[in-house]
């Protein structure tokens, strides 16, 4: 599913990772850890293709990112939700053209995104929200929209970046049980997180960066 060699990448005069090499298999659930700056968010905007390895290679559904032309990168997204820490919500618009937007960018029918929509808010708990502002919610109701919108296409990998970094305690633990109903479906879910309790919660194999190397690879605990 998702296959990394040797990879290295460098920014200016940092190096955010160095020869890093793993293999996630199709429907496993993985927890990405390790302290700020250890290269968490480097791995992930590579496997998305929003970065280019300088060194090595990586497979994505046997799909060689690096070689991927500009104009095919999208195509493989399709495949793809990403959630991110900082929400990246249209505050001015419902929740329903904020999770819609990825369907509208792809030319996807007004009954078909509709029908989408209201499928990935309903998974969410949030399908009775479609019509209010963004800009007006909660943090957790933010990051329920996103995780909609990241699902709208049923995607075959969920990347998520510290998904639970803005949120208290009760709110983390909803939104983690909504990452395993979502991986229960067969998705594969790749979540970095520093919070050593959704690690524990979510019970996947741990991955440990520390200074861009993967120092650990342990899997779920019995």
């Amino acid at each position: 599913m998702i296959q990394l060699f040797h990879v290295s990448k460098f920014f200016e005069r940092c190096t955010a990772l160095h020869d890093v090499t793993v293999r996630i298999e199709k429907g496993e659930c993985v927890l990405l850890t390790g302290p700020s700056g250890a290269g968490k968010t480097t791995l992930l905007k590579l496997i998305f293709g929003a970065e280019i390895p300088d060194e090595g290679q990586i497979l994505v559904q046997n799909r060689n990112i690096a070689r991927l032309r500009e104009a095919d990168i999208p195509y493989l997204r399709r495949t793809m939700g990403f959630v991110l820490q900082n929400f990246k919500l249209l505050p001015k618009k419902t929740v329903f053209d904020n999770v819609a937007l990825p369907l509208i960018i792809q030319g996807v029918s007004r009954a078909d995104s509709k029908r989408k929509v209201g499928e990935a808010l309903k998974a969410v708990g949030m399908n009775h929200k479609h019509t209010s502002q963004t800009g007006v919610m909660s943090a957790g109701e933010q990051q329920r929209v996103c995780i909609a919108r990241a699902i709208v296409n049923n995607p075959i990998i969920l990347l998520a970046d510290e998904p639970t970094g803005n949120l208290d305690t009760v709110l983390t633990s909803e939104i983690v049980e909504l990452f395993k109903t979502i991986h229960a479906r067969g998705t594969t879910v790749l979540l970095a997180t520093h919070n050593q309790s959704v690690v524990e919660e979510m019970n996947g194999r741990v991955l440990h960066l520390q200074a861009g190397r993967m120092v650990s690879d342990k899997g779920p605990a019995a």
